[in-house]
């Protein structure tokens, strides 16, 4: 007795022990008992074990002590409680199960396994035969872990504790990596859970921010992201908890955001089918194949095997509305009485990954995989170490190159973490014979003066046939600067970058050169439009019936010009027909190659006739629709324009062959 005293002395929780001695058994009795209301289980535990240590012979005190550190995940100041009472039936007959597994948990498999088998001898409840098959599980468990234990050192695979930029003393969880170097994930920083992104810089995490191009969400917890591969939809979970968080006791129901322009749209809630009464909807995943959206989720609803289950559901990617079909339980091969959570699915190798308790488990939750889709699975495969421990891992994930992944783990990983109180988010590298052979083009958009990283952007990629044609593969809008996009071996792209009140601008990648990575891309710079100060364009000059300027000198030779505005004073090449007078040219874009046929260009090809001017110093072309004698006609092809798909298309006055300025009337 007196060495289990000693142990509950040392308890970080009663660093204020003076002021614990102050209290009667009772008084601690009743703040616990209040905190554990307020799901405050650390400190309900502290005075449940105060209390306890007053009077000893009220075995109750320590046992709840003993389900608050459990509840708490401190499976050793647990296992010391629950050993008090493992064997006090009227309490709680499954006393003796909770001590085994709080050892278990606590890396203690050779102790753990002793006590499973002595509960269950014990045992005379009227479910002995289900509780017998839960123990057999728990104690292959334990041997599983001995097993992975003793072959450790042939373990290829280093895990990386995430610096105090990411991980904090709270929860952190559900990573979201946009690439190897982009992080969003979730935290429960300042008590309630949001969303949060950091970014590696010269191989260090940023200091975590919240997203600025996210929306707002009061009071309630904002966290479990998921971003559609086109980046059109955000789908996370709201969840309300009146205290505090409380993982899977807080009940989470899934929305959605969608992007409009450069922002995204109010969430909406899912469908009632979908956020069921009475239980939680969360750990939502998102895939596409073909043209169907796959969205897996965790659930303890009516109709599944136990508690949290993995579901699904599907919608057509190109229906515009939220509804899904209703959901579907992924089946008994995925999925037991216990719980399933965290789905993630690897589209390109046909592989669910998730976490359970239910199957053999070296720990409490452990990583499982299994091959298959929706509710037909091959056998689920426990992944081993160094994903999972004698803790609680899950939110398994690869990052979009394959090369890389995350997880979340509780476990206590000296020097930097050194409690199983709280989960962080660890890192990993997969050796090159573990990795699929994927090609991206990664990189980052800049704003050329500023040097910042430019975010929404929209980012189309195009592979280019021999013949020159384009064809558009995806086109997707970065949050962030950030763009990541899967490409072919041997073949030509073209990566075009556009953002209003910048010139656009396009990259060549070519997958056949040879290279060691298998990430190409680069930065890109966009230009800003530097707008000419406002002044007066002059009147309208000619007759608004006529389309023609006054008179042209068609040529076919090329020669230079350079505009006449001291905010737009570049050297260009052309083959434009020289004028005379006053006319107007619609510029809808600048570019690096100019293909008249592309299809981009169909919806303003009867408007006009094409000019290009090569700018030679950046090595872009503008694209030009020709020409327009008044004002008034300018204005009208504008609008044209710009319903043609070019909305960041201006006029510009030329005058006897000369590019003036950009027209800044209305």
């Amino acid at each position: 007795m007196t060495r289990y005293l000693l142990l509950f002395a040392l308890l970080p929780f009663l660093a204020n022990g003076l002021q614990a001695q102050n209290l009667s058994w009772r008084k601690h009795y009743k703040l616990a008992e209040d905190l554990y209301r307020k799901a405050q289980y650390a400190e309900a535990a502290q005075h449940y074990q105060a209390a306890w240590e007053q009077k000893q012979k009220k075995k109750d005190l320590i046992y709840k002590a003993g389900e608050c550190y459990f509840i708490i995940k401190d499976y050793e100041h647990a296992a010391t409680a629950y050993e008090q009472v493992k064997e006090k039936y009227k309490l709680d007959p499954l006393t003796g199960l909770k001590y085994a597994r709080a050892l278990k948990q606590a890396g203690r498999y050779e102790d753990a396994s002793r006590e499973f088998s002595a509960f269950l001898e014990g045992y005379k409840g009227n479910d002995r035969d289900q509780i017998a098959h839960l123990v057999q599980d728990e104690i292959r468990g334990c041997e599983l872990g001995l097993q992975l234990l003793a072959s450790a050192d042939q373990v290829e695979i280093e895990l990386e504790h995430l610096n105090n930029n990411i991980n904090s003393p709270e929860t952190e969880f559900a990573p979201i990596p946009f690439n190897d170097e982009i992080l969003y994930y979730s935290s429960t920083m300042g008590g309630r859970a949001q969303i949060y992104r950091s970014q590696k810089v010269r191989g260090e995490w940023s200091k975590a921010t919240t997203p600025a191009s996210f929306p707002a969400i009061d009071d309630d917890h904002f966290c479990n992201g998921t971003l559609t591969p086109d980046s059109k939809r955000f789908y996370f979970t709201i969840c309300k908890s009146i205290e505090s968080w409380g993982g899977l006791t807080t009940r989470c129901e899934l929305y959605v955001t969608r992007r409009i322009g450069s922002g995204w749209s109010a969430p909406e809630r899912l469908k009632d089918y979908v956020n069921v009464e009475n239980a939680t909807t969360t750990h939502p995943y998102v895939v596409y194949n073909g043209d169907t959206e796959i969205l897996y989720f965790a659930s303890n609803r009516q109709g599944g095997f136990g508690g949290m289950d993995i579901w699904y559901m599907t919608r057509d990617i190109n229906s515009n509305d939220i509804d899904f079909t209703f959901p579907v339980n992924a089946g008994p091969t995925v999925n037991t009485q216990q719980d399933e959570i965290t789905p993630y699915y690897d589209l390109d190798d046909a592989t669910l990954y998730f976490a359970s308790n239910g199957l053999i488990t070296m720990g409490g939750y452990d990583i499982f995989k299994a091959s298959g889709s929706r509710s037909q699975w091959q056998e689920a495969e426990n992944i081993g170490l160094p994903f999972n421990s004698s803790a609680d891992d899950f939110f398994f994930i690869l990052t979009p190159s394959r090369a890389n992944g995350y997880l979340v783990s509780n476990r206590i990983f000296e020097p930097t973490k050194t409690t199983t109180t709280h989960e962080d988010i660890f890192a990993f590298s997969l050796p090159e014979n573990q990795r699929t052979r994927e090609t991206f083009a990664i990189g980052t958009i800049f704003d050329q003066n500023s040097e910042n990283p430019l975010p929404m952007a929209n980012v189309n990629l195009y592979r280019v046939e021999e013949d020159g044609r384009r064809e558009l593969i995806i086109s997707k809008i970065s949050d962030d600067g950030a763009y990541n996009l899967q490409l072919s071996p041997n073949a030509l792209f073209e990566v075009e970058v556009t953002k209003p009140g910048y010139f656009s601008q396009v990259v060549t990648i070519n997958t056949q050169e040879m290279r060691e990575s298998n990430n190409y891309g680069l930065p890109i710079y966009l230009e800003p439009r530097t707008l000419p100060d406002a002044g007066n364009p002059g009147p309208p000059v000619g007759d608004p019936g006529k389309t023609d300027p006054a008179g042209s000198n068609e040529t076919d030779d090329p020669y230079t010009l350079r505009g006449q505005s001291s905010h737009d004073n570049l050297q260009v090449v052309t083959t434009a027909p020289r004028s005379e007078g006053t006319y107007y040219k619609i510029q809808i874009i600048a570019i690096r190659t100019f293909e008249e046929d592309h299809p981009r260009y169909a919806g303003v090809r009867n408007i006009g006739r094409f000019d290009t001017e090569r700018i030679v110093e950046k090595n872009l072309t503008r694209v030009l629709i020709a020409d327009f004698g008044t004002i008034e006609e300018a204005k009208v092809a504008l609008n044209l324009v710009e319903e043609g798909g070019f909305p960041d298309a201006f006029i510009v006055r030329y005058q006897d062959g000369q590019r003036m300025e950009r027209y800044r009337g209305k």
